[in-house]
Order: C-alpha cells, then sequence, then structure tokens
C-alpha cells in the first residue's frame, strides 16, 4: 500500500486529520442518507485501514445510526460546525469511511463506484466507466486487505 498524507477536517477547522494511506476503496453514494448528510446529491465517501486514519486535533461528537443492512455504524462529527467527518462500523471496526468532501483538496479521491445508484437525482450525470450498483452492494467484494 502506497504512503500518502491527505489532511482534512471540519469547516472551522476545530477538527483535523491525516490519512496516510490510498484508500482501498472510493466511491460515490446516492443514498437518501448521504444526500442528507451532505446537504447535496450524494456523498463521496472513502474507506482506509483505521490505522491509516489519525486525528491530529480535536475530538469529534459521535452517534450511532442502524444502516439499511442492519449495522451499527459510528458518524463522527464536529459539535461547533456539524461537519461530518468520518464513521466506522461495527462490522468492520478495522475500517473508516472518511467523508471525502472534507478533504483539503478532494479531488484526489479516485472514484471506484457509484452505489445506490437507483437512487440518484435525476439531473445527476455518472460516467459511464464507473460502475453502477443500483443499491448496496457488499463493499467487503471490493476490498482487498
Amino acid at each position: 500500500m502506497a504512503e500518502l498524507s491527505r489532511d482534512g477536517g471540519c469547516a472551522c477547522g476545530e477538527i483535523r486529520y491525516n490519512v496516510t494511506q490510498e484508500p482501498l476503496l472510493s466511491y460515490c453514494c446516492h443514498c437518501t442518507e448521504c444526500q442528507r448528510r451532505t446537504g447535496s446529491a450524494f456523498g463521496i465517501s472513502m474507506q482506509v485501514r483505521a490505522e491509516a486514519f489519525e486525528l491530529v486535533k480535536g475530538s469529534p461528537k459521535a452517534r450511532t445510526r442502524i444502516a439499511d443492512s442492519g449495522n451499527a455504524i459510528t458518524v463522527n462529527f464536529c459539535d461547533m460546525c456539524g461537519t461530518v467527518l468520518y464513521s466506522a462500523s461495527v462490522a468492520r471496526p478495522h475500517l473508516r469511511v472518511v467523508y471525502a468532501g472534507t478533504l483539503d483538496d478532494p479531488g484526489v479521491v479516485p472514484i471506484q463506484l457509484n452505489i445506490w445508484a437507483d437512487r440518484a437525482l435525476p439531473w445527476v450525470h455518472m460516467d459511464p466507466e464507473i460502475e453502477r450498483i443500483p443499491g448496496q452492494p457488499n463493499l467487503a467484494d471490493y476490498i482487498k486487505l
């Protein structure tokens, strides 16, 4: 796995983090939860090994929600500005899902999948070269640990 340094954080700067490895998987999610979380048409997520994610400033607040899969997901956010930064799943504690829009340069994230594509807003255009999955795939099938 290549070493790199990608920094990110919340909108107000109270929380900062660093990712030290390339994402194991990165994707656009068009589910309604991601639409609500981002206030936009989709969310951009990247999965990284837990040890490749480091908080360098601040302590996020957390809330736990139950995903459509039934898994408990702990979502971490800044309690000052409300920015949602990353999450962890009880089912996959060795991974962190970093919400790539919180990176200082989210444009460096290569999109590999579009998931929940059946919930994409009608005006969202997806690259035909990127795989579209109508609902929630087993993302473990796409990650080589």
